[in-house]
């Protein structure tokens, strides 16, 4: 397969050239085929990618190709009057050259006119003719600073600009202080200049002038990486929907991630996509310049395995929050269910009463309990034997040793209780040292808690909550050292 890194650059400049070419094409509709795939497909790329010189080439010949009448319009206006855009231009540079000189700055100034797309799509936008769009002059200031004196010479010469020509604040566009993705740094404003003509003025340093111009191969060649591989560090991947708006993706995403991508409700839905006409999986890895078509079903459900075919976080995200979804629901389900056989057991329903079942059970959170209730892994009928063995006295099982989890791998206890893994900690309010009696508390969202028997709220939890008190003990051996090494451990976590 094709060197990933290469395939964008490689397919814009055989685009360009195909356009630059597209005259000879005899077939009509094969030109404005190729001009509209251009211009919603290509030049977005290049756009995206900072390639602007191809950008701006690819939309004036795409326009050419789709709506030549309006193309030849706007070409032949610019040209009846360059002589005397050209004679305004030096009109408005020529005073701001001296005020440049005098401050002290190397620079070159550069003017030209908007291009025949931009123009074009302005008198779309404002619904005018070419002689009523306001900004068709254009100059550009490339400043000569040194690197740690760029952000602080382009603001300067903007208030120089500004002191001499009326700003117009709603046109100011910042990338200096954040940069756009690609790279691109400059700082834009348009002016009331001579005339009363507005002007649009951007400034950039060298560096970001050849950026700007050359795209993010530039920008990689300043950062010491091989200006030639059109690859975003390997950390971006770029594909198309099939409308052709751009998608930026993290590097080895999937087609379930651009689902999720294009919507939430596409991605729980998605079943595969297809690829330049080719169904694939939802795990099928996404590479530059693909164009991506979604296929969903109304019977399709994110699952826990989802999360191994998508990198980016916002699939991640969604999965989880649709599982969390899925289990709550069944959770409300299991609890309701529960609810409705106490009441015809006549048993009063207690949430640290089922917390203490769950645990009794094997479960290490009441919602799991819940769960397994709702889909029928646990047997109702099982949880009337248990209280009645509870309420008895009976222990349910001999003492086991309950495996502690990391948090507090370092204490050795025993606890009276018929289930491995179940996070347990020293309670604050008494902090019990090895060698201190002690008792287990059940509470109903943290586990097990270890208190002091002579606990200020010790004879409170008795009396108020007995069936939660269970036994507990230090293994023989524990020391100090070790509860205080766990402790430490915690807390650090």
């Amino acid at each position: 397969m094709e060197d990933s890194n290469k395939v964008l650059y490689d397919i814009l400049i055989e685009r360009l050239e195909l356009l630059r070419t597209l005259d000879k094409e005899g077939d009509s509709d094969r030109r404005r085929h190729v001009a509209n795939e251009t211009a919603t497909l290509h030049a977005p790329l290049a756009h995206r990618l900072g390639l602007y010189q191809i950008k701006t080439e690819m939309e004036d010949l795409a326009l050419k190709f789709t709506d030549y009448t309006k193309y030849k319009y706007i070409a032949y206006e610019l040209a009846a009057k360059k002589t005397e855009r050209d004679a305004y231009i030096a009109s408005f540079i020529s005073p701001l050259e001296k005020k440049l000189k005098d401050a002290g700055f190397e620079f070159t100034i550069k003017g030209r006119p908007k291009s025949i797309h931009s123009i074009y799509h302005k008198m779309q936008v404002q619904h005018c003719d070419i002689d009523r769009i306001y900004d068709l002059f254009a100059i550009r200031i490339i400043l000569d600073s040194p690197l740690e004196r760029e952000k602080q010479d382009c603001w300067q010469v903007y208030s120089i600009i500004t002191d001499m020509y009326q700003p117009n604040p709603k046109r100011l566009r910042d990338w200096l202080s954040v940069p756009k993705e690609n790279g691109y740094e400059s700082l834009h404003t348009t002016v009331l200049g001579p005339e009363g003509k507005w002007v649009e003025v951007q400034i950039r340093t060298r560096r970001m002038d050849e950026v700007a111009e050359k795209g993010v191969a530039a920008h990689w060649a300043y950062k010491g990486v091989d200006g030639n591989r059109l690859n975003t560090d390997r950390q971006s991947v770029y594909v198309f929907t099939p409308t052709g708006d751009l998608r930026r993706l993290p590097y080895g995403a999937t087609v379930l991630d651009f689902a999720f991508s294009i919507h939430s409700e596409v991605g729980c839905k998605c079943v595969g996509g297809r690829i330049r006409g080719q169904h694939v999986s939802i795990r099928q890895e996404l590479h530059n310049g693909d164009q991506v078509e979604i296929s969903t079903s109304p019977n399709q459900h994110p699952t826990a395995d989802w999360l191994n075919y998508v990198v980016s976080t916002k699939a991640r995200n969604k999965i989880r929050q649709a599982l969390k979804e899925v289990e709550y629901k069944q959770a409300a389900e299991g609890r309701e269910l529960l609810e409705r056989r106490l009441k015809n057991w006549k048993i009063e329903y207690d949430e640290g009463r089922v917390s203490h079942w769950a645990l009794k059970l094997g479960y290490k959170a009441v919602s799991d309990f819940y769960e397994a209730l709702a889909l029928g892994k646990e047997d109702v009928q099982r949880i009337k034997e248990l209280d009645q063995a509870l309420e008895s006295g009976h222990t349910i099982s001999p003492q086991r040793e309950v495996v502690p989890t990391s948090s507090s791998s370092a204490l050795a206890l025993e606890v009276d209780i018929n289930v491995k893994n179940v996070d347990y900690a020293l309670s604050k309010c008494c902090n019990p040292q090895p060698g201190d009696p002690i008792f287990g508390f059940i509470s109903v969202t943290k586990g097990i808690r270890i208190h002091h028997c002579d606990c200020p709220n010790a004879m409170h939890m008795r009396d108020r909550y007995p069936y939660r008190v269970i036994p507990a003990r230090w293994k023989p051996g524990t020391s100090s050292k070790a509860a205080s090494h766990a402790d430490e451990s915690k807390n650090r976590k």
